[in-house]
């Protein structure tokens, strides 16, 4: 088992993790604002075949995250902000030893948005 590896050095802000400020919507129509300890990898997102389609990137960001800070499961298509201001799109998501890998893609065009940063 893992998950005293996974606590400990993974998701330790002293190892690997950073702690982001998160905004995901909270399934009743408002978002809900948090901070939480993540390992965000840049370079992991370009080697998965998920998100590499016919030579093309689709996810710009993997981000590990224990699944007891968000409010619920993300899903594919859906918006995840980190930080509060700045969209990713969820382009994958798959669970394990109560980790969430989620793929993003931050290149999800918003022009509602344009000017409210």
């Amino acid at each position: 088992m893992f998950v005293p590896d996974i606590d400990n050095i993974f998701v330790n802000t002293a190892e690997f993790a950073t702690v982001r400020e998160f905004r995901i919507s909270d399934g009743a129509g408002g978002f809900i604002v948090f901070n939480a300890p993540c390992v965000w990898d840049e370079d992991k997102a370009k080697s998965n075949p998920i998100t590499n389609k016919f030579g093309v990137w689709m996810g710009s960001v993997a981000c590990y995250i224990a699944a007891k800070y968000l409010p619920r499961p993300p899903v594919a298509g859906e918006l995840i902000y980190s930080p509060a201001n700045l969209p990713w799109e969820v382009i994958d998501i798959t669970i394990a030893e109560s980790m969430y890998e989620i793929m993003l893609g931050g290149n999800r065009s918003m022009p509602q948005t344009y000017g409210r940063n």
